[in-house]
């Protein structure tokens, strides 16, 4: 139960639920495809043998409102981002920051980062993805013109000249971004932030390809246009029907990618979800289920119903302005009398978590006990 001083809040963290058949893939792959919900290179335990055909249809929630990864902003159009492109950074399978187009980085101060580049790391048309590629695409994000939902994220990084910039005070050339060389580059913040690499796994911050961009325009991202660097490149898009998406020979990491091709559906009932995996139509339904089928799919076919932790906390408000819930002692007393597990396993019942907090458990550097122990001070209830 959480307490604020303007609502009363009741928490559950949120938990991403999706049925997968482990039929198509070795278990390292599945580990994979759970973890990061896209079809990202994975290790196959010796002595397993794959499924002869390594496609997956799986379904996306809704229609992409584009391709491009700084006009995106929705959990449907991340999916497919991840696929296509990869930034410095990807998230490992417990969600960790991992090498991605960076093998390596340092900083000095935590606030001078030196990323090293990937010699091998290429675009699907074979030119090399270079440091000058990520200057390009950041300085892309942060122009007014661009006009990206996301445009104010580095500023969470304190990048050098990124308020001015998003002000319109500074052109997007001022940003603290520069290329030393082809594979080396050097970020600048305005102060120190020792968690700035763990901000680069966000697709935003991926490159994007200068010549297509420049030479199609907005219709950059179309099949037979787009030019990816990520393990997938763009084969087939039909709105409202279909993204089909196909394994890219030039990527530095294809040894491991072991899907060859990804077809994205926009099947936005859930129960029209569950349905169509279960007559066999896709390999992966999206990351929320019926609660009415929840418990049922559970015991029926346990080795498919996968429940992962999502980065999200759902609350109850009540408000606090009117009696009774004015008075502290009867916040107070409701807090201590609720049940967070009954709510969580018999009325919500889709494997939430019970919240104690604002802050998720499985984000890195959350200390909950801590926090508990300062909530619960002399006039912090």
């Amino acid at each position: 139960m959480l307490v604020n001083t303007s609502n009363y809040n009741e928490g559950v963290q949120k938990t991403m639920t999706n049925i997968t058949k482990r039929s198509l893939v070795a278990a390292g792959v599945l580990a994979a495809l759970m973890a990061g919900n896209v079809a990202l290179a994975a290790d196959v335990p010796a002595g397993v043998t794959l499924a002869e055909k390594q496609t997956l249809v799986r379904n996306n929630g809704s229609e992409v409102q584009s391709l491009d990864p700084h006009k995106i902003e929705g959990v449907p159009e991340s999916n497919i981002s991840r696929d296509l492109f990869e930034g410095l950074l990807v998230s490992d399978l417990d969600g960790h920051p991992a090498p991605g187009v960076a093998e390596s980085w340092d900083n000095k101060d935590a606030k001078v980062w030196t990323f090293h580049l990937r010699k091998d790391a290429k675009w699907s048309d074979g030119t090399p993805v270079t440091a000058q590629d990520f200057v390009y695409s950041w300085q892309r994000s942060v122009d007014p013109n661009t006009a990206s939902p996301y445009a104010s994220y580095l500023q969470y990084g304190h990048i050098a000249g990124i308020d001015e910039i998003l002000e319109g005070k500074k052109p997007i050339t001022d940003l603290g971004v520069k290329a030393i060389d082809d594979h080396t580059l050097e970020v600048t913040l305005s102060e120190p932030v020792p968690y700035f690499y763990k901000l680069l796994v966000h697709p935003s911050t991926s490159p994007v390809p200068k010549a297509a961009i420049e030479k199609f325009g907005e219709k950059w991202t179309q099949p037979g246009n787009i030019v990816t660097n990520g393990a997938y490149t763009l084969k087939d898009w039909v709105v409202n029907e279909r993204i089909v998406l196909e394994r890219s020979p030039t990527y530095w990491n294809n040894a491991k990618t072991v899907i060859n091709q990804v077809t994205y559906l926009p099947i936005a009932s859930e129960v029209t979800d569950v349905n169509r995996y279960r007559s066999g139509e896709i390999d992966m339904t999206y990351n929320n289920m019926p609660i009415e089928l929840f418990q049922k799919l559970k015991k029926e076919i346990p080795d498919e119903v996968h429940v992962d932790p999502y980065l999200c906390t759902y609350y109850y408000e009540i408000n606090n302005q009117k009696p009774p819930f004015n008075d502290v002692r009867v916040r107070t007393a409701l807090k201590l009398g609720m049940d967070r597990d009954i709510i969580v396993n018999k009325v919500k019942a889709q494997g939430d978590m019970p919240a104690y907090g604002y802050t998720p458990p499985y984000t890195d550097g959350a200390k909950i006990d801590s926090a508990r122990m300062v909530w619960l001070e002399p006039g912090k209830t």
